[in-house]
């Protein structure tokens, strides 16, 4: 395993809320739906793969049998959790490092990245434009950019604010932000109807800033209701749901 220090020290992009690490932990428990989320965007990648804020790694560990994994991640503590984790993978490399600092960029060009994937990153960034704009940068062309976000300010609330989000997404919304950073969009659609509704209940109704119930009722939830959901969605897009997933690809 490769691992690049962060030489930036004024970073832009700040997912620091001290809500967010147990949140991510409760979430690891998820393993139905981990798998449902990357299997969107498992398509669209490639045998070099960036994944921009790999965050403690569960979806990061989906792409560690490619030719070329790459994990990008601004938070020091995560960082160490990542060597730690995949330190025997020699086609691994960890960069600590701020998606919209020009020399932690400069740094990812060099390893001929062809694909990317980010989920649940974006909406922690204050300029998620110049996020996009820095992340085309470092892929070939024709190369693809799968992101997840959460979807509907509508339904943003105590948890969203806990764990740092700047915002929820429409559909539109982020289609236009990919063209305007130069992606061609390839798909783009909600994901995960049941999850709005147990987000607003979670957020808006409970105004609870972690999931209502912690890792039990997360681990029933992935055993019950996500499978059902991963089979309906696959024969039809829902008209809304918890996240947005867009695809785009490099002009």
């Amino acid at each position: 395993m490769t691992v690049v220090p962060q030489d930036s020290s004024e970073p832009v992009t700040d997912r620091h809320s001290p809500t967010l690490r147990p949140v991510l932990e409760i979430l690891e428990s998820a393993i139905r739906y981990r798998d449902w989320i990357f299997s969107l965007a498992a398509p669209y990648l490639g045998s070099r793969v960036l994944e921009v804020g790999a965050g403690s790694g569960t979806m990061f560990a989906c792409i560690v049998d490619r030719e070329q994994a790459t994990a990008l991640e601004l938070d020091s503590e995560l960082v160490r959790s990542l060597e730690e984790r995949f330190a025997s993978l020699p086609n691994v490399t960890v960069i600590q490092g701020n998606v919209n600092d020009a020399e932690t960029m400069s740094k990812l060009r060099a390893l001929n990245i062809d694909s990317a994937m980010s989920f649940n990153v974006l909406e922690h960034i204050e300029d998620d434009v110049l996020a996009l704009r820095s992340v085309a940068s470092v892929l070939r062309p024709g190369g693809s950019f799968a992101v997840l976000v959460p979807a509907f300010p509508s339904i943003f609330g105590a948890m969203d604010r806990g764990v740092g989000h700047v915002r929820r997404y429409r559909r539109r919304e982020l289609v236009t932000k990919m063209q305007d950073s130069g992606f061609l969009v390839k798909a783009a659609h909600y994901v995960n109807l049941p999850g709005y509704f147990a987000w607003y209940i979670n957020g808006r109704v409970l105004r609870a800033n972690s999931p209502a119930g912690g890792p039990r009722m997360v681990s029933y939830y992935d055993k019950t209701v996500i499978p059902l959901a991963r089979q309906l969605e696959r024969i039809v897009h829902p008209p809304f749901g918890q996240s947005v997933f867009v695809v785009g690809s490099k002009r």
